[in-house]
């Protein structure tokens, strides 16, 4: 049994060094309360499925509750908005994705930076994969060259100004000295339908919502954006393939915490969520979807988000797109 002189002893010594005590003393029994993680897109997505299965795990882990929160609208911001303002105690984590990193670049207006967090750790992502419609004249990506160079160049559709779908296809447009016509959708299985239906010529779009498409001889999926061929779509090559290794985004996934969490806590979450990752229920879960694991965590995490922001900030001011609020 620990006496009451040692709890002391090891207080006061930690007075000493300038930790507070009452603090100190909380970080290490973190978490004694139900945490919340909190999305910015509605129940269903991608980035609500990896939440609620790792907060299923940590909750397991833990034995204190935690739960999801979906506050969707505004491309992400108003639950970045809301993480930003919270306590830096632990008790609120953000579900930061791709959308969301490019977000904090591309509105005139905005409550919060990515100061506004403290990276806890990314968990990876979901490859892109450049679709056509199968029943189109495009069938190789050498068509698709042609057609974007010739006059007029092609219609390419995305979900929504400054999604990774829209920047993505303006990216490579530029890379192959192309032109194009940016048709924005309210959501990428509206999307999907048009470059199905002929009514755009291409996108890029998540593995795991092209591939089933491609599948029903609906759609045919030139190149996939990753660094490896998925393992769904085995025979299609990657873009680094076909030599555009620019092109090489995923759609991103890890956690924040607001800026001011202690570094302990940090640690804390950073650890039961990259356990949680590695497990085979969650492997298994999401191998499915063409989900690659690619945990970061502390400085090599931080320099991925930085890394991310710059680029996609180069995009968009090339290009001059903006959202005002």
């Amino acid at each position: 049994m620990i006496s009451r002189r040692a709890v002391l002893q090891a207080a006061s010594g930690l007075a000493v060094v300038g930790i507070p005590v009452g603090k100190a003393m909380a970080d290490a029994a973190y978490p004694t309360r139900l945490i919340k993680i909190v999305v910015g897109n509605a129940p269903g997505g991608t980035d609500d499925l990896i939440s609620r299965t790792l907060g299923q795990y940590m909750t397991s882990r833990w034995a204190q509750p935690v739960i999801i929160e979906n506050r969707g609208g505004a491309s992400t911001t108003i639950a970045g908005g809301y993480v930003a303002s919270a306590a830096p105690d632990g008790y609120t984590v953000l579900c930061l994705i791709g959308t969301s990193i490019v977000q904090t670049v591309l509105r005139e207006k905005m409550r919060y930076s990515l100061d506004s967090f403290v990276p806890i750790a990314g968990v990876g992502g979901f490859p892109l994969g450049l679709a056509v419609s199968a029943s189109g004249n495009i069938k190789t990506m050498d068509d698709l060259k042609a057609a974007a160079k010739a006059p007029g160049g092609v219609k390419f559709a995305s979900g929504g100004v400054g999604t990774m779908g829209h920047l993505n296809a303006v990216k490579f447009l530029k890379t192959i000295g192309g032109t194009g016509l940016h048709v924005p959708y309210r959501n990428n299985p509206e999307c999907l339908q048009a470059i199905a239906g002929g009514f755009a010529d291409m996108m890029f779009a998540s593995v795991s919502e092209v591939a089933p498409m491609r599948g029903d001889g609906l759609l045919r999926v030139l190149a996939v954006s990753s660094p490896e061929r998925s393992s769904n779509l085995l025979d299609v090559p990657t873009t680094r393939e076909l030599g555009l290794p620019q092109i090489n985004t995923s759609l991103w996934h890890g956690f924040v915490a607001p800026a001011g969490t202690p570094p302990d806590i940090v640690a804390k979450i950073a650890d039961v969520i990259t356990q949680g990752v590695n497990q085979p229920d969650f492997q298994n879960r999401f191998k499915s979807l063409a989900f690659q694991t690619d945990v970061k965590t502390g400085a090599a995490l931080t320099a991925f988000i930085t890394g991310e922001a710059a680029r996609w900030r180069e995009v968009i001011t090339e290009n001059n797109i903006r959202v005002t609020d």
